[in-house]
């Protein structure tokens, strides 16, 4: 008996790979954005402070 008694648990397995990825990838994006904003701020600040 080689055959897969519950075949939807690929699928299922498949799909929560896919969802971790696209989280990953969004929180990645997030954490970019984030860093380039505080690091403009930052460098306002600092333009401000030497002047």
């Amino acid at each position: 008996m080689l055959r897969n008694p519950n075949p939807h648990l690929p699928l299922w397995l498949g799909v929560l790979m896919f969802r971790i990825i696209i989280l990953l990838i969004l929180i990645c994006i997030n954490t970019m954005l984030i860093v380039l904003i505080l690091g403009k701020i930052l460098m306002r600040v600092v333009i401000i402070n030497v002047k």
